[in-house]
C-alpha cells in the first residue's frame, strides 16, 4: 500500500439499522475500489466483515470490522459496525475514532428503528454523514419514500439528494450526479460518465435546484452571488457541501445497490471529496500533570494512539486496534501506556482487512491499523511517546439493561469461569461480571437478552467455559415489624465442666437503611463484660438468615439488658449460643416482614409511547415520579421493585419497536406485600438449604 499523509485519509463508520445492507455495502465499496478481487456476500458466509464463527452463523455483524481501500489518491478506512442496540457501545466507539459516518437507509423499508438511534448518536457526536439508500435493485424499492423518511423520523436531519437512481428495482441501473449533471454508469474503476437519460432531464433539473439552493444558503457569500444569479462552479459548491455536511446542516442522500455495486464508484466519490480528513481534529485531553490540553491531529505531534477495540484471538493473543492520535508509530516502536505507567512494544503493527492482516511501517496520524501481543494496555487506553504522556476524554456509554444469572455448566468448568468472564470483558466493554456479595451468584450484564447470549457462545469458543444462564436472585430483606424482649439460655452438662450462658435482649424496628446496631445495657455485671463481644458476635450471625424467607435481618436495634452467669461453666461459645438463641426467639415471637429492593427507573422514550410505558410501570407495581420532555423524547422517572423488572427489558422493546431505553439504580428498600411475602416463604421451604 502506498503511503498517504494525514490529509489523504479518510475514516468512515458505516453504521444503519440490521439488515439494510451495511457489510454488503463494505464489500462493494472494497471490491469497486480493488481492495479485494471478489465481492463477498453475507447470505454465503464469505463477507470479509464478517468472519467471527457467531456472525457467519447468525448472518449479523456482531464485532466492528476495520476495512481498507484506496481511491483517488486517498486511504478509506472503513469500520463496519453491527446493526442491533445490543452492541451499541461498539458503535459508538468506532464514531468516536471516525471523522465521518455512512447511514445506510433500506430502500424498501425506508428509515428503521436503530437507524435513528444511530444517526442520533453520531449527530451529538458531530460527525460528518452522508445518508446512502441501498438495495434499490429489490422490488417495492423507493428512493423518494426512503429520503422521505428520513425527513420524517431523523430529527434535525435535513435530508438533500446529491444523486438521483436511474431506474428503480430491476431497472436500477446506475446515478445521476447532480452537481456535475452527469449520469454515471457502470462498477467501480470501469464506471462511466454518460449525459443525463432523456426522460429524466425534468427531474434532474428540479432536484438540482434544489440541491443548489440548500448549498447556497449554507454559505452567505454564495447564497448573494446564487441570488444575483451569478455562475457557481460545480467545485465551489462541493467545497461547500463538504462545509454543510461537517457542520451538520445538510445530510446528503446517494442511491446504491451493493449487491450489484451500481452507485458505489459514485459513493467512493463523495466520501473522498466531501467527507473531512482527520488533519487538525482536535482531541480533549489530559496530560501527565492533570492539566486539561488539546491534542491535535497532526504528524509533527508527539505520538499518540488509542485503543478502541480489542479482540482475544485463540492463536494469535490479544488484538489490539488503534487510531493514531497524532505523531507517527513505527512497527515495534517503544511507547507508554499512559493508562498503566507500563511500556509497551508495537509489535506487529498492521493494516487489516477483516480478520487479515498486512505489516505496515507505520501508523501516522489520523490512521487506523492494529498491533498485537499487548502486555497491559486495553481498550480506551492510550499509548503515548513516554515524554508526552496524555489522557483522553472518552465517549459515554449507556449503562447496562440486561442482567443474568451465570454458573459453569460443569464442574470442570467452575476454575475456568471468573477467568474466562475477566478475558472477554477486555474485548466489550459493554460486557460486566461480578458476583454479587450478598447471593453469592456471578452475575453478568450487558445491553440485552441477545447480547449475552452471545457473549457466553463466544467465552466458550474462545475460552473454553461452557456457562448457564439463569435470572438473578432478588436481594429481600427481612425485619422486625413490632419490638419484643426475649430470652436466650444455653445450659449443657455432659460430665465434667458444662455450657451455661443466659442472656435477655430487646429487639426494636429502625428506619430504613439503619441495619443492625448492638447496644448494651447490661446493668450490675449480670452478663460479665469479658463475654458481651461473644453475645454480639452470636446475634449479628443469626441476622444473616431471617425466619420468614431466610433472608437477612436489618433495620433493627438488638439491646442487651439483662442475664446471668456461671462461675465455671460460662464460657464465650457459651454466650455466643445464647445470643444466636435469643434472637432465634425474639423472630419467632415478634411480627416479621420482609423488604424488598426499590430501583429508580429513567425511561427514554419517544413522545407517543409515554403512556404505554406509564402504564407498563404501574403493572409492575411502580411509581410513576415525574416526566421530563427533552426534545422528541420524554423521561420517565419511576421507583420500580426490582423483582418486577425482569422482562422489562424485552418488553420496552416491544412496546417501543426498539426506540426506548432505560437506567435504573438501586433507591431503597420497602415493605413487601404478604401475599408476595407468603409466596416467597413457601418457595423457600421447597427449596434445600445450601
Amino acid at each position: 500500500m502506498s503511503s498517504y499523509r494525514t490529509d489523504q485519509i479518510r475514516n468512515v463508520a458505516i453504521i444503519s439499522h440490521s439488515g439494510a445492507g451495511k457489510t454488503t455495502l463494505n464489500e462493494a465499496l472494497l471490491f469497486c475500489a480493488g481492495a479485494v478481487t471478489r465481492l463477498g456476500r453475507v447470505d454465503d458466509g464469505n463477507a470479509v466483515g464478517d468472519y467471527e464463527p457467531e456472525e457467519v452463523e447468525r448472518k449479523i455483524t456482531i464485532v466492528p470490522a476495520l476495512c481498507h481501500c484506496e481511491w483517488k489518491n486517498a486511504k478509506v478506512n472503513l469500520i463496519d459496525t453491527p446493526g442491533y442496540a445490543d452492541f451499541i457501545a461498539d458503535v459508538i466507539f468506532s464514531l468516536w475514532v471516525a471523522e465521518g459516518a455512512l447511514l445506510v437507509v433500506d430502500g424498501v423499508a425506508g428509515v428503521e428503528v436503530h437507524t435513528e438511534k444511530v444517526f442520533a448518536t453520531a449527530r451529538a457526536m458531530g460527525k460528518a454523514m452522508i445518508a446512502v439508500v441501498n438495495k434499490m435493485d429489490k422490488p417495492n424499492a423507493d428512493f423518494a419514500q426512503a429520503v422521505a423518511s428520513m425527513g420524517q423520523r431523523l430529527m434535525g436531519a435535513k435530508a438533500v439528494p446529491t444523486h438521483l437512481p436511474i431506474g428503480q428495482a430491476d431497472g436500477f441501473r446506475g446515478v445521476v450526479d447532480l452537481l456535475a449533471n452527469k449520469a454515471i454508469v457502470g462498477v467501480g474503476k470501469e464506471a462511466k460518465e454518460q449525459d443525463v437519460p432523456g426522460d429524466m432531464a425534468e427531474a434532474v433539473e428540479e432536484a438540482r435546484t434544489a440541491l443548489i439552493e440548500e448549498i447556497a444558503s449554507s454559505d452567505d457569500e454564495l447564497m448573494e452571488r446564487y441570488l444575483e444569479e451569478q455562475e457557481i462552479s460545480a467545485e465551489e459548491l462541493r467545497a461547500a457541501l463538504g462545509k454543510a455536511i461537517l457542520a451538520g446542516e445538510l445530510l446528503p442522500v446517494l442511491p446504491t445497490a451493493a449487491y450489484s455495486c451500481e452507485g458505489v464508484s459514485a459513493l467512493l466519490d463523495l466520501i473522498v471529496g466531501a467527507l473531512p480528513s482527520p488533519a487538525g481534529r482536535e482531541w480533549e485531553a489530559t496530560d501527565a500533570a492533570g492539566n486539561e490540553i488539546t491534542r491535535v491531529c497532526d504528524a509533527a505531534e508527539p505520538g499518540a494512539a488509542v485503543i478502541f477495540k480489542t479482540v482475544s484471538d485463540p492463536y494469535v493473543g490479544r488484538i489490539s486496534y488503534l487510531r493514531a492520535i497524532s505523531g507517527v508509530l513505527a512497527a515495534d516502536g517503544i511507547v507508554t501506556c499512559a493508562n498503566t505507567g507500563e511500556r509497551e512494544k508495537l509489535a506487529g503493527l498492521s493494516f487489516t482487512q477483516g480478520k487479515e492482516a498486512k505489516g505496515a511501517p507505520e501508523l501516522v496520524a489520523g490512521d487506523l491499523g492494529c498491533v498485537t501481543k499487548l502486555s497491559s494496555a486495553l481498550t480506551c487506553h492510550v499509548l503515548c511517546d513516554p515524554k508526552s504522556l496524555i489522557q483522553l476524554k472518552l465517549p459515554g456509554l449507556p449503562e447496562a439493561m440486561y442482567s443474568a444469572s451465570a454458573k459453569a455448566a460443569a464442574k470442570a468448568d467452575e476454575d475456568k469461569l471468573s477467568i474466562a468472564m475477566s478475558r472477554y470483558a477486555e474485548e466489550d466493554i459493554s460486557f460486566r461480571a461480578e458476583r454479587n456479595p450478598e447471593t453469592g451468584e456471578m452475575v453478568i450484564s450487558g445491553m440485552g437478552a441477545m447480547h449475552l447470549q452471545i457473549a457466553v457462545e463466544r467465552i466458550k469458543r474462545k475460552f473454553g467455559a461452557e456457562i448457564e444462564l439463569g435470572t438473578p436472585k432478588i436481594p429481600y430483606r427481612e425485619t422486625f415489624k413490632t419490638a419484643i424482649r426475649v430470652q436466650g439460655r444455653h445450659k449443657k452438662q455432659t460430665g465434667g465442666r458444662g455450657q451455661f450462658g443466659d442472656v435477655w435482649i430487646r429487639v426494636e424496628p429502625q428506619e430504613r437503611g439503619a441495619g443492625v446496631e448492638f447496644v448494651d445495657e447490661v446493668k450490675g455485671g449480670s452478663v460479665p463484660r469479658n463475654f458481651i463481644p461473644a453475645v454480639e458476635k452470636g446475634v449479628r450471625e443469626a441476622t444473616g438468615r431471617g425466619s420468614i424467607a431466610g433472608f437477612p435481618v436489618v433495620d433493627i436495634r438488638i439491646i442487651l439488658d439483662d442475664g446471668s452467669s456461671h462461675s465455671v461453666d460460662s464460657s464465650d461459645i457459651a454466650f455466643r449460643t445464647a445470643g444466636r438463641i435469643a434472637f432465634d426467639n425474639a423472630m419467632a415471637q415478634a411480627q416479621m416482614v420482609m423488604l424488598e429492593p426499590i430501583v429508580e427507573v429513567q425511561v427514554i422514550t419517544p413522545e407517543e409511547q409515554v403512556g404505554d410505558v406509564m402504564s407498563d410501570l404501574n403493572g409492575r407495581r411502580g411509581r410513576v415520579l415525574g416526566m421530563e420532555p427533552r426534545g422528541t423524547v420524554t423521561v420517565v422517572s419511576a421507583h420500580v421493585p426490582l423483582g418486577e423488572l425482569s422482562t422489562f427489558e424485552a418488553d420496552l422493546r416491544s412496546m417501543t419497536q426498539g426506540r426506548a431505553s432505560y437506567s435504573q439504580r438501586f433507591s431503597h428498600y420497602e415493605e413487601l406485600p404478604g401475599h408476595l411475602a407468603e409466596r416467597l416463604a413457601a418457595q423457600a421451604k421447597e427449596e434445600p438449604e445450601e
